[in-house]
């Protein structure tokens, strides 16, 4: 995970610092890069270690719960709560599995979805300009996979032909650049800083150079 992180933001944050910060002195986005490169790879490595923790943990209580007897408790309330814990942790297959699966890969779906999810809380729920930029990068992943498991599912209308890829993403450019320049040129408060500055840069660069002219 740190080493993935350092490939692929320090170029990343090369670039843009030297774009975006030129009245930055060399120590200065020397600094700026340094630190977004180190937080970037320290979030993975941390999010990988906790995820795949996680993962042992259920894996393990999963296995005790499964070999638990639950004819050896009387206590009602005890039976309900296993029985409820089961149902959480290996869902409504519970027991089927035969052979368990490597160290480091989730015994079932839910297992990396628990895991995941509190790894994002305690990672890359705190904020940060790279921690904010991360998230809405896996929202339009996300939603653009959900879109195509809808579609490998079958569910309508995601499995209609006239809304097959070819057709639907020309509509979709159109929606997504006709909505972010009516929200540049009428709201340009409420995007983010980063895609704001980087829209200035293009479209209003001229302005900017003829103010500065004046």
């Amino acid at each position: 995970g740190g080493r993935y992180g350092i490939k692929i933001r320090l170029p990343h944050a090369a670039v843009m610092t030297l774009l975006f910060r030129k009245n930055a002195t060399p120590q200065d986005k020397l600094k700026i890069v340094l630190k977004s490169t180190m937080e970037h790879s320290r979030n993975l490595a941390s999010f990988a270690a906790v995820y795949k923790t996680m993962l042992f943990i259920l894996k393990r209580l999963s296995f005790r719960l499964r070999n638990a007897s639950l004819e050896d408790k009387k206590n009602v309330f005890f039976k309900l709560g296993q029985t409820l814990a089961i149902f959480l942790l290996d869902g409504p297959n519970a027991g089927r599995r035969l052979v368990p699966r490597p160290p480091g890969l989730p015994e079932y779906p839910q297992h990396a979805a628990i895991s995941g999810a509190i790894g994002g809380y305690f990672i890359w729920g705190k904020y940060s300009s790279i921690n904010y930029q991360i998230v809405l990068y896996l929202t339009s992943r996300i939603i653009a996979g959900m879109v195509s498991l809808a579609r490998e599912k079958g569910i309508p209308p995601f499995k209609w032909k006239m809304c097959n890829f070819d057709n639907v993403y020309p509509m979709k450019a159109a929606l997504v650049w006709g909505t972010v320049m009516a929200l540049f040129e009428s709201y340009p408060h409420v995007l983010h800083p980063s895609l704001k500055k980087s829209m200035d840069e293009v479209y209003r660069y001229n302005d900017n150079e003829s103010s500065a002219v004046v």
